[in-house]
């Protein structure tokens, strides 16, 4: 199967549930407003919206993403300032970006993180890229690893199980109590083991 021109894996609901949770026990609290670049099928924002926050915005590529709140047509690197202005309030940052040129995707976020003044940015990586992102000066503060390979929903990922030899990781970037040295935590399991989510 030949890769997906848009890239478009959908993330499942249950591991965006569980990556959000994790964030909220980390913080302490629940976040005001949740951006959701490569917002795709939307499963970050809907899962912070489950959660109870108040404000979720996102944007894609897309045409056709169907995220289930307002989404901008957009690239993640085409941000300001219409679909993430500066918002009051506590500001996260949650996607799982596309992997088309990944560490230049890593870095848009980081700056869409410092113009926003978003407290937490977090992104749901490979595994491979995470040892790439330990070298190159910018480490994330904390990351979360899932035994657990996810089948990738949406048009490019239709039923396509990861080949990473783990599961996902979620990267995240923050401000107090994230800012620290790297730290390594597993992720609460989020289905069955070998069972499809």
């Amino acid at each position: 199967m030949g890769r997906d021109s848009l890239d478009r894996y959908y993330t499942p609901d249950a591991l965006a549930d569980t990556c959000l949770q994790v964030l909220v026990e980390r913080v302490g609290v629940l976040p005001e407003v949740v951006l959701e670049p490569c917002a795709g099928g939307g499963a970050f924002g809907r899962a912070a919206l489950r959660l109870g926050v108040g404000h979720v915005r996102g944007c894609d590529v897309d045409a056709g993403a169907q995220p289930g709140y307002p989404c901008a047509l957009s690239s993640a690197a085409d941000w300001r300032p219409h679909w993430a202005p500066r918002l009051p309030g506590d500001v996260w940052i949650v996607t799982n970006p596309h992997y088309a040129g990944i560490y230049d995707t890593v870095r848009t976020m980081r700056a869409l993180q410092e113009y926003t003044r978003a407290r937490v940015l977090a992104l749901l990586l490979r595994a491979t890229t995470i040892e790439q992102l330990l070298h190159r000066g910018d480490p994330p503060a904390a990351l979360w690893v899932s035994d657990l390979r996810p089948r990738w929903g949406g048009p490019g990922g239709a039923a396509l199980t990861s080949g990473d030899t783990c599961g996902s990781v979620l990267a995240v970037w923050g401000r107090s109590p994230l800012r620290t040295a790297t730290t390594i935590h597993p992720m609460p399991a989020w289905r069955v083991k070998g069972r499809a989510a």
